[in-house]
């Protein structure tokens, strides 16, 4: 009995090691975990033997055997099944999750986190269920959705901070992570160090070699965004060194990844191909397809950069190709569209101009599809603090309400006691909270209606019809082999696209740039008719344009309406005039053209989507109204020949 009771506690004091030795010294821990297994086996501990397997898998990953990793967790999955043992199970699942995020296999990783998380929530392990969460921020991040990822990561800090670990290696993981993403920010990168530092401190207070060497690399990749590539091979260096102790193949051909970057910023090419070329057997051999994407396309970028040759470009487009191919297989659409950039410049090089139109065209294309995303993510945050905004004013009213009788209940009770004098008292009090709930119900509601509008408008802006249709335009003028047309059209369209995602979090902007986008959007809409219309833009002489400001797109509804509804159903030839004037402390804005007019419209859904962009336009207008007392308004004019619109705004100044 003595004996078995000896051999339990070294059993679990193996199992500790091999915990630890995961991240410090992967052979030790190897060996570890083997005598662990062995020992668990003698015993038939089926909760000692999960636990080894799953460390032994922490090692084999550490060490780059992902394949055999799985394995092992399969096997706990097997063996805690048997025996009901949902801490073990959902450590398994986590594993898993953490190898297909290994394998870019994004979707499959997410997938297997939830079904952890499930198993951690049921249990109550809120730790676990942080680190969950960490791993399919992660899952956000490499997918490029970094909105999605930085809500995960602020959540997962929730979790830690509610059980006040905050010098956890958990934690610390967490700032690398958001400092990842800070780090992808031009205008953040100074943020993305503070995180570091952050996370630094905490893995050198814990040891944790292997940590160190992720902090120190990711450190390195801001000061050579920070054009100090210099200092960035001297922490790689540094980073190389602790990967290569622990016998880390995957942070090792990381850390020779970013070296060979740096010196593309030295630059010195030579010793960039060097490095590169280092890892691509490695990565390889890992099955990390997001990697060796990006080391195909800086390998690519780095021939580019050096003296033209038939020899460099043939090398250069190969790279560049496999780039696309690995960027499409693991749905890197930032990747892909800095590669389709680079192929672009490769075909200018070799004078084949077509091609090199084509591919600047999908990279445009798909660089706007990524703001696109931006926005729809963006939209999709407003409308979550919509619901949460509107759910708590309801519910904060609703609470007052019940306080408000509870308290009239207390008073009614005293009036009964102490008679009509304070009776008085008391229904003067009561009529005050009657105000004060009426007050704040009708702010919580105009609260919800400009959070409402705002969506919409967004929406209104982002018009699916014309983006669609756009590119159409685009593969019309392609397959007509009209490069130049195609060229000025795409200028045009990706201007456009960007103003808008520019914009869209602006309650005003200059006249200024809005007429340019205005002019801009009838450009490109002229062209797609065949320039059927003619227009012309008026502003009164006594308007600052660069002063004076407005909504973004305020008149853009009802310029489409004139185009699409009122000059495209026209046999002959339209005119759109656009005039700004000033009328005392308002701004007139007028859109008048000579279209077929309201009267003649017999297509129900025309009218539909006509009506929808006025009504947004109308709550736009009165929500401006609501919030700066003004009496802003919108009137349409019928008349012989098209439709008249005249929208009146306060008189803003920036200065």
């Amino acid at each position: 009995m003595r004996y078995k009771a000896l051999d339990g506690a070294r059993l679990d004091i193996l199992n500790n090691l091999s915990h630890h030795y995961a991240s410090v010294d992967i052979k030790q821990g190897l060996s570890v975990s083997n005598q662990a297994i062995e020992l668990a086996q003698k015993l038939n501990n089926k909760e000692q033997l999960t636990r080894a397997y799953i460390n032994k898998a922490n090692n084999y990953i550490t060490a780059g055997r992902d394949s055999l990793a799985l394995k092992l967790f399969y096997k706990t999955i097997d063996i805690s099944n048997s025996m009901v043992q949902l801490d073990a199970n959902a450590k398994a699942l986590y594993g898993i999750a953490k190898i297909h995020q290994n394998w870019s296999q994004y979707e499959t990783a997410i997938d297997y986190y939830n079904k952890a998380y499930h198993i951690f929530n049921t249990i109550k392990d809120n730790l676990n269920m942080a680190k969950v969460y960490n791993g399919i921020g992660i899952c956000y991040m490499y997918s490029s959705n970094y909105p999605k990822a930085l809500e995960t990561y602020i959540q997962v800090l929730h979790y830690y901070e509610m059980d006040k670990q905050t010098e956890t290696l958990g934690y610390a993981s967490v700032l690398s992570n958001i400092g990842l993403i800070y780090g992808r920010m031009e205008h953040k990168l100074n943020l993305s160090l503070e995180y570091y530092e952050r996370t630094l401190r905490i893995y050198e207070l814990n040891g944790y070699n292997l940590g160190v060497a992720n902090v120190l690399s990711n450190m390195a990749n801001v000061y050579d965004n920070l054009n100090e590539p210099l200092k960035a091979v001297e922490l790689q260096k540094r980073a190389y060194d602790i990967f290569k102790s622990i016998g880390n193949k995957a942070g090792m051909a990381s850390a020779l990844t970013n070296i060979g970057i740096a010196y593309t910023s030295v630059p010195d090419y030579e010793k960039a191909l060097y490095y590169l070329e280092q890892t691509l057997p490695i990565y390889k051999t890992l099955g990390n397809k997001t990697n060796l994407g990006i080391v195909q396309y800086y390998l690519g970028e780095v021939l580019l950069e050096m003296p033209v040759s038939k020899a460099n470009l043939t090398m250069a487009e190969y790279h560049l190709e496999q780039a696309v191919i690995l960027s499409k297989e693991t749905q890197n659409i930032e990747a892909q569209a800095e590669s389709y950039g680079l192929l672009s410049k490769l075909y200018s090089k070799k004078a084949d101009y077509k091609k090199a139109l084509e591919f600047k065209e999908l990279a445009v294309i798909l660089h706007d599809s990524l703001r696109s995303q931006d926005l729809k993510d963006e939209i999709t945050r407003l409308e979550v603090k919509y619901e949460y905004d509107k759910q708590a004013n309801l519910d904060k009213a609703e609470n007052d309400k019940k306080q408000a009788l509870a308290q009239a209940e207390i008073q009614r009770q005293k009036l009964i006691k102490n008679g009509s004098v304070i009776g008085g008292g008391i229904l003067i009090f009561a009529i005050l909270c009657g105000f004060i709930l009426y007050g704040r119900k009708r702010q919580a509601d105009f609260n919800a209606k400009v959070s409402d509008t705002e969506l919409k408008a967004l929406r209104a802006q982002m018009n699916p019809h014309f983006i669609f249709n756009s590119l159409n335009s685009i593969n019309d003028f392609i397959s007509k082999n009209d490069a130049e047309s195609a060229s000025n059209y795409l200028v045009k369209f990706s201007k456009i696209m960007r103003q808008i995602l520019e914009n869209s979090n602006q309650d005003e902007i200059s006249l200024e740039d809005d007429l340019k986008i205005m002019e801009l959007y009838l450009q490109v809409e002229s062209m797609r008719l065949h320039n059927k219309f003619t227009y012309a833009i008026h502003v009164d002489d006594t308007i600052d344009a660069a002063n004076t400001l407005v909504p973004p797109l305020i008149l853009q509804p009802f310029i489409e309406n004139s185009i699409w509804h009122g000059i495209s159903k026209k046999d002959s030839k339209g005119h759109i005039d656009i005039t700004i004037k000033k009328d005392r402390d308002m701004l007139s804005c007028t859109v008048d053209d000579n279209g077929i007019g309201r009267v003649l419209k017999k297509d129900t859904s025309l009218m539909k989507s006509t009506s929808l962009g006025i009504n947004i336009t109308k709550n736009r207008v009165d929500v401006m109204n609501k919030k700066k007392n003004t009496n802003g308004a919108i009137k349409m004019i019928d008349k012989e020949e098209g439709v008249r619109v005249e929208v009146t705004l306060p008189l803003q100044l920036a200065f």
